[in-house]
């Protein structure tokens, strides 16, 4: 994969031990995939958005723009990642209530009809342990260490507010810079989905 754009951004978040408020280390990886900028129509000349409740009342203006980021977390610290974006990039991640911003929620749920939290944990790697197997969630071969890699594509929600076509720019790119974004969910041994999953949606569908 050609990831572009690495910016490691380490910044300490507090944390509570013990009731004591402590600052703990943190640091994240974060590559750029790709990005975009909506227009909208409904802005006045200084940027602001008519408010549908009070003809006269404006309010902040509210970025259109959205960027899709692959993060590597190096520490384990609570809602880092969704810190980290907000701290340093001062662009808190789509649907994330407790962090980000409710208008910007709400034009995105309106716009693609993403209605939740716009993160996904994609891949995730665990080191060998002295009594562990090789062992791969995937599909591919894993490491002859006994390490464990495992794959979770983008679940069907994620996938059609991605895949709108107000989207269209940012999905491509981003699907050309890491073409694995388009692997559909299986699951071989059961799980939540239980067995043909894929099978039981199509028969829905007809």
């Amino acid at each position: 994969s050609e990831h572009s754009g690495k910016i490691t951004v380490n910044l300490p978040i507090k944390v509570k031990v013990d009731e004591i408020t402590i600052e703990k280390e943190a640091e994240t990886d974060f590559y750029f995939l790709s990005s975009i900028d909506l227009e909208d129509d409904d802005e006045d000349e200084d940027g602001n958005i008519n408010s549908s409740n009070n003809t006269t009342a404006t309010i902040p203006y509210v970025t259109k723009s959205v960027t899709l980021l692959l993060c590597h977390p190096r520490t384990g610290r609570t809602h880092q990642i969704r810190r980290h974006v907000r701290k340093a990039f001062e662009a808190p991640i789509i649907g994330d209530s407790e962090h980000g911003d409710s208008r910007v929620n709400r034009f995105w749920r309106t716009t693609v009809g993403l209605d939740r939290l716009g993160l996904h944990c994609w891949y995730l790697g665990l080191p060998p342990s002295s009594s562990s197997n090789s062992s791969v969630c995937d599909g591919e071969d894993g490491g002859d260490d006994g390490s464990i890699e495992c794959m979770a594509p983008l679940t069907p929600d994620f996938m059609e507010a991605l895949q709108h076509e107000a989207l269209g720019p940012l999905w491509e790119e981003a699907t050309r810079v890491e073409p694995r974004l388009e692997m559909e969910p299986y699951d071989e041994r059961g799980g939540s989905f239980g067995r043909d999953y894929q099978k039981r949606c199509g028969d829905d569908e007809e």
